[in-house]
């Protein structure tokens, strides 16, 4: 059994939720950010190939922000199985928001 200090595993715990929500509010940005300038350019009347490389980058930050949050969704993973197998495995420091909470939930039992 691993020996964590509940101290410590609140840090982490605080520290994973303010980074899930950072992600979250990253890829809502940018997605708003898109639909922004998709609006913009219509109302400009700017051509379609003119906007696509701008298109293409945008599109290319928003999945490269999802990549990070499914990365992230493992982290999490890996954190509540250590959870699970150190002295803090029935202390609760809140659930990660979101998506990352079910995970949480399908991979570490009730009864582990």
């Amino acid at each position: 059994m691993f020996q964590i200090k509940q101290t410590v595993g609140s840090v982490v715990a605080a520290d994973t939720q303010s980074s899930i929500e950072a992600l979250d509010r990253a890829v809502a940005q940018q997605s708003r950010m898109c639909a922004s300038l998709i609006e913009a350019a219509h109302d400009s009347h700017l051509a379609i190939a003119t906007t696509q490389p701008l298109l293409d980058a945008l599109s290319a930050s928003v999945r490269g922000l999802v990549e990070s949050r499914a990365s992230l969704v493992e982290a999490v993973k890996q954190v509540a199985i250590i959870q699970a197998k150190s002295n803090l495995r029935e202390t609760g420091f809140g659930c990660p928001s979101g998506s990352a909470s079910r995970v949480v939930e399908e991979i570490i039992p009730i009864n582990v």
